[in-house]
């Protein structure tokens, strides 16, 4: 990490604090779904987390962790995608910055609000009933390093989309990340071809190896962490490249 990329951060947490309405929303997103939460188990009755394990705080907390990083996407789609529409990007490009810059750049000034989120949701979820254990410290990390998978995927639709296309692409994927990852149904319970289709997606193991640590069921981790890091690392592989092709062409 050189001072270039700390230097360009900075602009970009700016210009992320000009347009405070999108990351308000997602540090409250936690808030709003451990409330929703506590409506279903209200509406189930006491024995909801026997009936439907899903909800349950600490399992329920995984699915809040996976659905506020899946937010961080669309920042870093919206920030890019505006960089490239008024040819700010073409015009840094006779500067000696490289593509690894400009990435580290982005994603140094998203990882704050991802750090962020993650204190909210634990500290929303330790109210709501979360036993505060070892636990947290680790799911907290985990968390955070998987934020990258999701800032992966904003940076390649940003670079790849117009201002108009990338934030609802980026839409679809909160909502496939929420659909597809177990946070709403159990997995387990559903079993066949589509519990093994979501399982070879990196958002069920996001999900899985948030809830694993939180339950500190290390033995299981090693899975869902195994397809989920090979997931970010060809997905960061695939940002680079997508970045450096726009870049050029401008």
């Amino acid at each position: 990490m050189n001072a270039r990329a700390v230097i360009f951060a900075g602009r970009n947490a700016k210009e992320l604090l000009r347009s405070p309405v999108s990351w308000i929303f997602g540090l409250a997103l936690p808030v709003g779904l451990f409330v929703i939460m506590q409506v279903i188990i209200k509406s189930v009755g006491a024995d909801a987390a026997a009936i439907v394990p899903m909800f349950g705080v600490a399992r329920f907390t995984g699915g809040a962790l996976l659905f506020g990083a899946s937010f961080l996407g669309m920042f870093c789609a919206i920030l890019i995608s505006n960089d490239c529409a008024q040819s700010f990007l073409a015009r840094l490009s006779v500067s000696p910055m490289t593509s690894f810059d400009f990435i580290a750049g982005y994603t140094l000034a998203v990882l704050p609000i991802a750090a962020l989120q993650n204190a909210i949701t634990l500290a929303t979820a330790l109210c709501f009933g979360l036993a505060p254990t070892v636990n947290i410290l680790p799911t907290a990390l985990f968390s955070l390093l998987f934020s990258l998978l999701f800032i992966a995927i904003g940076i390649i639709f940003g670079s790849a989309l117009g201002v108009k296309t990338a934030s609802p692409v980026c839409s679809a994927v909160v909502q496939a990340a929420a659909l597809l990852s177990g946070m709403w149904f159990d997995l387990d319970a559903i079993g066949g071809g589509f519990a093994a289709f979501c399982r070879a997606l990196p958002f069920a193991n996001v999900y899985d190896l948030s809830r694993y640590a939180l339950a500190g069921e290390w033995a299981k981790t090693w899975q869902p962490f195994s397809i989920a890091a090979a997931y970010t690392v060809v997905l960061i592989a695939v940002a680079v490249l997508v970045f450096t092709r726009r870049r050029k062409s401008k």
